[in-house]
C-alpha cells in the first residue's frame, strides 16, 4: 500500500507541475499579445478567457461528432 501512495503524491506533484508550467506559457503568450499593458480588470480577463476556452472546447465538440 505504501508503494501506491507515494505513486500517488508523486502523480500530485507532476500534475500540479505540469499545471505550473502552463499557466507560466499561458501567461507568456498573454504578454506577447500585449495584454499586460491593457486597463482591465481579473474579472474581465478571467470572462474573456472563458469565452475563449468555450470557444475553443465547440470546436472540439464538433469534431469529435460523428458525420452522417
Amino acid at each position: 500500500m505504501i508503494d501506491i501512495d507515494k505513486e500517488i503524491e508523486a502523480l500530485k506533484a507532476q500534475r500540479v507541475a505540469s499545471l505550473e508550467a502552463r499557466a507560466d506559457q499561458i501567461g507568456k503568450i498573454a504578454a506577447k499579445a500585449d495584454l499586460t499593458t491593457l486597463e482591465i480588470s481579473d474579472a474581465e480577463l478571467l470572462k474573456e478567457f472563458q469565452a475563449i476556452a468555450d470557444r475553443f472546447r465547440r470546436k472540439t465538440d464538433a469534431s469529435d461528432t460523428p458525420k452522417a
